[in-house]
This record gives structure tokens, sequence and C-alpha cells, in this order.
């Protein structure tokens, strides 16, 4: 089951309900790996899991 995660998408620079597809690690610190929903967009960009989630439009 996928799991989600309200991100500001820096491409669409809107809020979107992203899904988690994996986690990286850079530099030594632990990130996650979300994907953008929308179909024309689904950027995949890092994002520190300690970073708050925002309230989902």
């Amino acid at each position: 089951m996928p799991t989600f995660r309200a991100t500001l998408c820096p491409a669409c620079r809107c809020v979107r309900r992203t899904r988690l597809v994996g986690t990286a690690t850079i530099n030594g610190h632990l990130h996650e790996l979300v994907q953008c929903p929308d179909t024309a967009c689904e950027l995949v960009w890092a994002v520190r899991p300690t970073t708050p989630q925002l309230a989902a439009a």
C-alpha cells in the first residue's frame, strides 16, 4: 500500500498529496523520495523526513 504525504511540488508550485517512492542517503542524511501525482508533472524529488507535512488542499 503506497504511503502519501502532503508536500509543496517545486514544479507545480502548489501543495500536492505526493506518493513516497523510496529513500535516499545524501551526505549521510536520510531523505524520502516523493512523486507528484499530476500526470503532466510526475516530478520525483527528495525531502527530509523531518520536514513538516503541509495541509493538503
